[in-house]
């Protein structure tokens, strides 16, 4: 049965959502970070945490959190990535410590990961291929639309409450998106690929984006030249080298190395890393 016109569009609000609240996380932290650090009576360096291990979950599990999307149900995978996204938030706003505090903040960047990527082909899937550029541009302008209204979020909020519903606000907007996309939209999945798991990808690939991520991020303050930040930008090169040999020789690849031949992927790649450059770093 297809679903009615006024279904898919509910359907379609309630997937925008949960990717708003996926992204609304990456912007929306920042400004609490001075209200932590006194609450917790930390150093600045160590409340950083809560920013960077959000943005270090999200880099690391994105392309696998898709890729298992597609092979056994995006509706599954975006409904657990909803229900870790919105209990991890629920309880950074009741942490006592920071430690606790960046441990959730860690798993709530694993949901994240999941809700964020899974959001376009969840809509393509609503709408058919047809009616791919409206859904991309949709969902672009709910991402950006949230990157950019984190921080004043976040200051009113702070302002006005507390630190604590900075986290707590996602709790609302993640029930409503998850009984949304529980009745208003169907399981889909890429009928392209195989269910067998790539593995030695899926490992290298984690192992290589983590210590990226990691170095970028905390370069400057272990020090760019520090033993650690230099083991594991040659653990990054060497994992990565890794994994571009297992995927050019598994029958099922994590990632299909052929789509850089297309002009037009490679270039939407290298923008993306630019903007994501472009929003993370002045944050």
């Amino acid at each position: 049965h297809r679903m009615s016109k006024k279904s898919k569009y509910i359907g379609f609000v309630g997937i925008i959502m949960a990717a708003f609240v996926g992204t609304l996380d990456s912007t929306i932290v920042n400004i609490a970070l001075p209200s932590i650090t006194d609450y917790f009576n930390v150093s600045l360096n160590d409340s950083s945490w809560i920013s960077t291990i959000y943005a270090l979950a999200l880099a690391v599990f994105m392309i696998t959190a898709s890729k298992l999307a597609d092979q056994f149900g995006r509706k599954k995978l975006m409904i657990i990535g909803l229900l870790i996204f919105g209990t991890s938030s629920a309880l950074c706003s009741m942490s006592n410590s920071l430690l606790f505090l960046i441990v959730m903040r860690f798993i709530q960047g694993i949901g994240g990961a999941i809700l964020t990527p899974i959001a376009i082909p969840m809509g393509i899937e609503i709408f058919g291929k047809e009616k791919m550029q409206v859904v991309v541009g949709a969902s672009g302008a709910g991402v950006a639309f949230a990157a950019a209204s984190g921080p004043p979020i976040g200051g009113i909020l702070i302002k006005y409450i507390n630190w604590q519903s900075v986290f707590f606000v996602n709790v609302p907007l993640v029930i409503i998106a998850l009984v949304i996309i529980l009745f208003f939209t169907e399981e889909s999945y890429d009928n392209t690929v195989s269910k067998s798991i790539d593995w030695i990808g899926m490992i290298m690939l984690t192992i290589s984006l983590f210590c990226l991520t990691f170095t970028l991020l905390k370069g400057r303050d272990y020090g760019w030249t520090s033993s650690l930040i230099l083991s594991l930008f040659g653990i990054f090169v060497v994992s990565l080298i890794a994994f571009i040999i297992a995927e050019l020789k598994v029958s099922a690849p994590m990632v299909e190395l052929s789509l850089f031949k297309e002009i037009t992927f490679t270039t939407s790649n290298i923008c993306y890393l630019i903007t994501g450059f472009g929003i993370m770093c002045p944050l």
